[in-house]
């Protein structure tokens, strides 16, 4: 079973908890209002929404919805925050390289490094061109990843922490630059003496690696920022943040 597979299929009421909606997911979201021009009313798409915290804030402000994840858990905590408002939500189960729309979407946005999980190039390119089929003609694609440079600049091996609740954490992280993968081992040790372990394997594209993928797709990029503050990109921001649009015809 792949990494990915394993974790977000489990139930983790802390992970869940970690990225509840917050100010910054609201910042977040004028953001993307903002950059991508998207109209009232828009059709968008989140892939990878977790337990919604773009999403639900996306169909408050009147935006037609549906969510996509691999986690029936987190989309089960979506559909309860949305329930507590009043929302109904179309949220589906899926490995994000099988999304199935052919021209719906006027916007779908992936952020917080929701890329670059799958085994191979060739296998994220597959999510890239479902993108492409997913929207119509003129519709836009807002990507959120770390920047690889900046990672780089700043890559910690191994770092430990102890959280509020009394858990250790442990992390132990490698980079290899001939995959452009980071490869990391996680170690969470709690109060009671229970050990866990789990890993992760990211793949971090460059700006240029990304770019071309995405023109691969159909895609122009046509805005790239640092972060969620609209700074212009740079070797040194700790965000890629790239806008492309789907030529119309």
């Amino acid at each position: 079973m792949q990494w990915y597979v394993e974790q977000f299929i489990e139930e983790d009421p802390l992970r869940a908890e970690m990225y509840l909606e917050n100010d910054n997911s609201r910042a977040q979201v004028d953001f993307l209002v903002d950059k991508t021009e998207i109209s009232p009313g828009a059709r968008i798409l989140d892939l990878c929404c977790g337990q919604g915290r773009h999403l639900i804030d996306l169909a408050r402000r009147g935006y037609d919805v549906v969510g996509v994840d691999l986690s029936e858990f987190m989309l089960g905590k979506c559909r309860e925050f949305a329930a507590l408002e009043g929302i109904y939500l179309r949220l589906i189960t899926c490995d994000m390289r099988e999304i199935d729309f052919d021209s719906e979407f006027d916007l779908v946005i992936n952020l917080f490094t929701s890329f670059g999980y799958l085994e191979t190039d060739e296998e994220d390119q597959k999510v890239l061109n479902a993108v492409a089929r997913a929207l119509k003609p003129g519709g836009r694609f807002l990507i959120d990843v770390q920047n690889r440079d900046a990672l780089m600049k700043q890559f910690i091996p191994r770092h430990w922490e102890e959280t509020a609740d009394g858990r250790i954490l442990l992390a132990y992280r490698c980079f290899d630059p001939i995959s452009g993968r980071i490869n990391c081992r996680e170690i969470c040790i709690y109060p009671d003496g229970r050990r866990k372990e789990t890993g992760h394997s990211i793949r971090l594209y460059t700006y240029n690696e990304l770019d071309r993928m995405l023109k691969s797709a159909g895609l122009t990029t046509i805005s790239a920022w640092g972060d969620f503050e609209g700074s212009r990109f740079t070797p040194e921001t700790e965000r890629m943040i790239l806008l492309s649009e789907k030529l119309a015809g």
